[in-house]
């Protein structure tokens, strides 16, 4: 019996000898074989490296080049699929603090949502220029910028089903941090804390205060994204740009608006700027993703792109202190100007409060106003390229509103009286002033003006006939 068991014993330890000699010899067979001193053959896979380490990074890079996939994107990205399309002749690039463009390379990290860094693009006034990563494109060469907002759903925190004014101010504003996740699917009645989304006038579906909702934006065009114009449209109505420190393109009817944005990029499915997409990008910007509070009023009087008040302004007032000195606003590239973009940085959406008031593709049904419209000229177009409202909405109808449009969800609304002691209606997000369209006044315009003050912003909505007006311009959204 002792025999036996000093014969197992011997075998164990045999057994573990042999293990440990094993795992030195894998170990050291690893690292040589990793090591820049093992050499082989690399000429059938097209690298010069005759190193194992060397044609493994080769052949990585390689990958990278043939696939054309941005790694890091999709990797560690919180878009879930919503990242960037770069079609046609956008081209992506980082802008620096002080406004300097360069070609972003995207096999880098060159937007990053969760840190408030939106993606950004150009398109070129000379596109047979080819630029190199991280070359300097001149401002001299860039025709328009725009912003991706990529495709997500939102958690709703209103419906927006209350009509009319109350008389009295209320003591605090409830703007809150709206809930967002981004990706492609749909939301469904059939999910959990989901709702299917309701795409007309004064419909709420199924939904509840806490479902998520995919924005109507995403679902209309049929896109991830949307590439929204940074600033309001600049140069001519025949030869449209988007610049910043420009002045705004105004004094348009909304048919000749609607149509110059139309066929400004065919290939790039561009249109002018609807409700709902205003409001995709409104909600974006008072999340965790955005500068989640209200942007600062471009205060610019000579209605210059890009502009905002400085800290020592008034804007707590109507109207709000306004105009073209450096003590009262400065440029988007600026500490200050920051202030006025959706990010609170450098990458975000401009002209969003203030500037001018930006006309939306979004009015009352079978109501045309002075905009130049029929109902034959405008419903030749795809009914994506249009917000139509309740033919029956006055004033104070806001139950009419498209959930996700940013206009009735903002309630409640109240008729009070300004600094200045006239009553104006307000939203109860930030004060902005708020108001349905109506027979008389059938279109949608955005964001206040310049001198606006207190009633401008992000969440700031009104009426208008849809005729030629100085102070009016519009925005170019590509899908």
């Amino acid at each position: 019996m002792k025999k036996i068991i000093k014969i197992l014993k011997n075998n164990i330890l045999g057994f573990i000898f042999g293990v440990i000699v094993a795992i030195i010899i894998s170990t050291y067979a690893t690292t040589q074989l990793a090591s820049s001193s093992v050499y082989y053959d690399n000429a059938t896979s097209g690298g010069s490296s005759n190193t194992v380490n060397g044609a493994i990074d080769e052949l990585y890079d390689m990958a990278k080049v043939k696939c054309n996939i941005n790694f890091k994107a999709y990797t560690e990205s919180l878009l879930n699929g919503a990242d960037p399309v770069l079609k046609n002749n956008l081209v992506p690039v980082n802008i620096a603090n002080d406004g300097t463009v360069t070609k972003a390379n995207i096999e880098e990290e060159w937007y990053s949502y969760e840190n408030k860094r939106w993606a950004n693009a150009v398109i070129l006034k000379d596109e047979s220029i080819i630029y190199s990563n991280n070359q300097t494109i001149p401002e001299s060469n860039i025709e328009s910028y725009f912003v991706w907002i990529p495709k997500y759903s939102y958690q709703l925190f209103n419906l927006g089903e209350t009509d009319g004014y109350a008389e009295s101010k209320p003591t605090i504003s409830i703007a809150k941090e709206i809930n967002i996740k981004f990706g492609l699917t749909n939301t469904s009645d059939s999910n959990t804390n989901e709702c299917t989304t309701p795409m007309t006038s004064g419909a709420s579906g199924n939904c509840s205060v806490g479902d998520y909702m995919t924005h109507p934006a995403f679902i209309s065009m049929n896109a991830n994204g949307l590439w929204v114009a940074k600033f309001e449209t600049t140069g001519d109505i025949s030869n449209l740009t988007v610049k910043p420190g420009i002045a705004s393109l105004r004094n348009k009817t909304v048919k000749s608006m609607f149509e110059a944005a139309y066929n400004y990029q065919r290939n790039n499915d561009s249109h002018m700027m609807k409700n709902t997409e205003w409001g995709a990008v409104a909600y974006l910007s008072n999340s965790k993703y955005g500068i989640n509070t209200e942007v600062r009023i471009n205060n610019y009087s000579a209605l210059l792109t890009g502009y905002a008040a400085t800290d020592s302004t008034d804007q707590s007032a109507f109207p709000g202190t306004s105009g073209t000195s450096s003590d009262v606003t400065l440029p988007y590239n600026t500490t200050t100007g920051y202030k006025a973009s959706t990010t609170g940085n450098i990458t975000g959406v401009y002209d969003m409060s203030g500037g001018v008031f930006e006309a939306m593709a979004a009015y009352r049904r079978n109501t045309y106003g002075s905009s130049g419209f029929t109902e034959s000229t405008l419903t030749k177009y795809n009914y994506k390229y249009y917000d139509e409202y309740n033919s029956e909405s006055i004033l104070t109808t806001f139950s009419q509103r498209i959930l996700g449009d940013a206009t009735g969800e903002m309630g409640p609304f109240y008729y009070y009286a300004d600094k200045d002691g006239t009553n104006r209606q307000h939203n109860n997000w930030y004060a902005d002033r708020s108001g349905f369209v109506y027979s008389s006044n059938p279109w949608f315009h955005r964001g206040g003006l310049y001198s606006y003050g207190v009633t401008s912003g992000q969440f700031n909505f009104h009426n208008y006939n849809g005729g030629a007006n100085g102070y009016l311009g519009f925005r170019l959204v590509l899908a």
